[in-house]
């Protein structure tokens, strides 16, 4: 009988595990984590927490979360969802995973033992990439000295670079200057407007990301230049986050815009192939970064004001 009763336990204890469909990967690309629990029952058992991984931490960011699954037989649950991530940095990492809680009838929450994963992001390989041009030997040249060929040619480039300037300048007095504004308009609008135009472009569907991702950045930069005088258009990425952060109040509306700031970069430097959602969710980073520094550089001008 005691038997019995230790085998029945067995089969209905609850299992929570974490898998990766590959443990090895290059710098940017993604793997699924598949998280899994096991063995719910769906009257006396409550899933009160659900695994919990962050969208960033130990070099690990997440890139899209699938809806979590239900499957139930017998009165019996087992949730799984999927979680696609990549790294940008190269080592050994564990997977950040905290595990979830079950609560029963008695009101008694426990946590379910997980396993640690760990995905090894690899460098790209350049160990077989060879010469461009073999070694040659030293070879004897015949030299002959232009140095006054030299000194004319300088003195006739000189002299035509003062007759353009003194024409340009001449031409510039002449001529009336006349302004013409990359913003008409409210900034704020205008920002909207150009990413609204730009998503009716569907220039994912389109395989065109790089070009989706260009554009979208410096939209985003030229409104930041015009409201902030930050000068980002001239920036890198980490130079314009130090700038605009005195304008982000919020630790998750920087985090936002430094994830936007990384996925744009790949995009544009790195050869990544953005997906659908993660196209979706930039222009929705952009416009709220845009709208909270707009309600910032507001309330300054009206604290001044006061």
């Amino acid at each position: 009988m005691f038997f019995i009763s230790f085998s029945f336990i067995r089969v209905n204890a609850q299992q929570a595990t974490v898998t990766l469909d590959r443990d090895q990967i290059l710098l940017g690309e993604q793997v699924t984590l598949q998280l899994k629990l096991d063995n719910v029952a769906g009257e006396a058992q409550t899933v009160t927490q659900w695994f919990n991984v962050p969208d960033t931490g130990n070099h690990i960011e997440v890139i899209h979360r699938d809806k979590i699954d239900t499957v139930t037989i017998d009165g019996r649950s087992t949730f799984i969802q999927k979680i696609i991530i990549t790294s940008f940095d190269s080592g050994l990492w564990t997977i950040p995973v905290i595990p979830p809680l079950i609560k029963d009838n008695n009101d008694v929450s426990r946590s379910i033992t997980i396993d640690s994963v760990s995905l090894q992001v690899m460098p790209v390989d350049v160990s077989k990439m060879k010469d461009f041009h073999p070694v040659k030997d030293i070879m004897r040249v015949k030299y002959t000295d232009y140095t006054w060929l030299y000194i004319t040619l300088g003195v006739l480039i000189l002299a035509l670079i003062i007759f353009l300037t003194v024409h340009w300048l001449k031409r510039r007095k002449a001529a009336p200057i006349k302004e013409n504004p990359r913003i008409k308009g409210s900034p704020l609008d205008w920002a909207l407007q150009q990413i609204d135009l730009l998503e009716k472009e569907n220039l994912i569907e389109k395989g065109e990301g790089k070009l989706f991702f260009s554009k979208l950045d410096d939209i985003c930069r030229t409104y930041f230049d015009e409201r902030t005088q930050a000068h980002t258009l001239q920036s890198t990425s980490i130079e314009m986050m130090e700038k605009l952060r005195s304008y982000l109040i919020r630790e998750k509306d920087r985090i936002a815009l430094q994830q936007f700031t990384k996925l744009s970069d790949s995009v544009k430097f790195a050869k990544y192939q953005p997906l659908e959602q993660q196209a979706k969710d930039a222009i929705a980073t952009a416009k709220e970064t845009i709208r909270n520094i707009e309600k910032e550089v507001t309330d300054r001008k009206q604290k001044n004001a006061d």
